[in-house]
């Protein structure tokens, strides 16, 4: 495959994703998806895993099921999961070292798609509720995740009928209160979107091109995405799961836009976990297509199917 066919492959993963869940919280509901080498999926690959119909949460390779005593059914489908691999090429004019990242993929398999003997069948078990107990130990009140958010910019609370907004020259949020919403759901759901656009300040995240997004262009719809992924991340994280279906027109939408830019999705993921782990002050080390995009195993091993 070359690149254009894995950005195009993984495009309609999410969007089918997208269309099944009936929402973007819906993509966090799950625990997160774990390697049998017990490194938790990020990311877009994450992303990629949260629509899978199977109960365990835990993936590998072909070699890598063997290795743990196991073998994948005749007949079954792999998964396509992505990274991207720095490589260093040498500069024949200049002689100096250049940085490269080239796009890298691998085909996973869920345990329940291959049989086991009974340690292998142990480890997925004990994988199994490690991805259970991750999830609970990560949960965080709704308010405390605001409260929480050190070096965040000043939040202006109206009594007037406005449009929430961010302000990145005046880095302001701006916000009706919270008796201006139905519930208390509502309003947090939408804080945090905010919230996620503040997080692209360059004393932040530095995730704006000179603040020149502007209303329905380019770099606009994909702030838009990013913001759209971090509040719902956050969301899932604070527990406020009962108003989370967007409108059909809404997913048709995105579905669209991510069909005729198909590097969107890849590019805002891994952006919108940083900002969510920014906002939650869990920051970890995420290398994106400028660094490397981080996922939980740098495999080059590719399987044909």
């Amino acid at each position: 495959m070359n690149n254009a066919e894995v950005y195009a492959a993984i495009t309609e993963k999410i969007i089918a994703n997208l269309e099944t869940a009936g929402s973007w919280q819906k993509f966090w509901d799950l625990p997160s998806p774990v390697s049998l080498n017990g490194h938790f999926y990020r990311g877009i690959n994450y992303l990629i895993l949260s629509g899978d119909r199977f109960k365990s949460r835990v993936y590998g390779t072909f070699g890598q099921i063997r290795a743990n005593g196991g073998q994948v059914r005749k007949g079954e489908k792999s998964t396509l999961i992505v990274f991207w691999k720095k490589t260093d090429l040498k500069n024949a004019s200049t002689g100096e070292t250049d940085s490269k990242f080239i796009l890298k993929y691998y085909h996973i398999f869920n345990s329940e798609q291959a049989h086991f003997d009974e340690t292998g069948k142990q480890k997925i078990a004990e994988l199994d509720k490690a991805t259970i107990d991750r999830k609970s130990a990560q949960f965080v009140p709704a308010e405390q995740i605001i409260s929480g958010y050190k070096g965040k910019p000043e939040i202006y609370f109206s009594q007037s009928d406005i449009s929430p907004c961010y302000s990145p020259v005046a880095d302001v949020i701006t916000m009706p209160s919270e008796n201006q919403y139905d519930t208390a759901e509502d309003f947090y759901r939408i804080i945090y979107h905010e919230c996620a656009h503040s997080t692209g300040h360059p004393k932040r995240l530095n995730r704006f091109e000179a603040f020149h997004n502007k209303f329905g262009d380019e770099l606009y719809s994909k702030e838009e995405l990013v913001a759209e992924l971090t509040s719902s991340f956050l969301a899932d994280r604070a527990g406020l799961t009962k108003r989370q279906r967007n409108s059909n027109a809404y997913l048709r939408d995105w579905a669209s836009a991510l069909r005729d830019n198909q590097k969107w999705i890849m590019w805002a993921a891994t952006r919108a976990e940083k900002a969510a782990e920014y906002i939650l002050g869990t920051q970890q080390i995420i290398l994106d297509e400028e660094d490397q995009v981080q996922v939980p195993e740098l495999i080059e091993e590719t399987v044909p199917f």
